[in-house]
């Protein structure tokens, strides 16, 4: 026993002396912290952008229209209205029509510079019972307002150009033109009406018009 004890001595002295070293002892790994892959940077062009919300525009007018809130009234039929002087001549400048918040109105522009109007009689009339000169027109609705100016002459006003004026998006006015007279100093108008409604008639002056206020029933 002794003497293998001595040979192993001597075998480690001799590797000693021959310079042997033994292998490095491998470090043992800790834990930390794992390192994360750092985010990518967009450029300008490639950021997306975040979806906006949208509402869809609704068509627009020169003023909204109210819709009728009660049923017409057959009642306003046979209304008649007239006003203004007989006696002198008048000239027609000019037609139009403006649809507001509570009525469609049609003007209708005098030339002369007077402070008064022309004689004028309107009357609203079933369209079916009381017909045009010409005939029955369904195109003009269930009722018209005929209004007849005397003392009126066209002259060189483009009739054919400028009448008929419709209104298809109204709900109470269908068209405005002209209502035939057999007499060349008197010029009438019509105004088609989806129903029978509410109306006045007034006169403005400087220039001197004659305005038609047909009224949502």
């Amino acid at each position: 026993m002794r003497k293998r004890t001595g040979v192993a001595i001597a075998v480690i002295l001799l590797l000693t002396a021959a310079g042997c070293t033994c292998a490095p002892k491998r470090p043992v790994p800790t834990a930390g912290p794992t390192a994360l892959p750092q985010p990518t940077t967009l450029s300008t062009t490639e950021v997306p952008t975040p979806a906006v919300a949208t509402t869809a525009s609704e068509p627009t007018s020169p003023t909204s229209q109210p819709q009728p809130t009660t049923p017409p009234d057959a009642g306003y039929l046979g209304e008649k209205r007239q006003g203004g002087n007989l006696g002198d001549v008048w000239t027609l400048a000019d037609v139009r029509v403006g649809a507001h918040t509570e009525q469609f109105r049609i003007v209708i522009e005098l030339r002369e510079g007077r402070g008064y109007a022309p004689y004028y009689e309107a009357v609203q009339v079933d369209n079916a019972q009381v017909p045009f000169p010409t005939g029955h027109d369904p195109a003009w609705g269930a009722a018209r307002i005929d209004i007849v100016i005397s003392d009126l002459y066209l002259y060189d006003f483009p009739v054919g150009e400028r009448l008929p004026i419709i209104a298809p998006d109204n709900p109470v006015v269908t068209r405005v033109g002209r209502f035939p007279t057999e007499s060349d100093a008197h010029v009438g108008f019509s105004i088609g009406l989806t129903s029978p409604a509410p109306y006045e008639v007034y006169v403005l002056t400087e220039p001197v018009r004659i305005v038609i206020d047909v009224e949502y029933p």
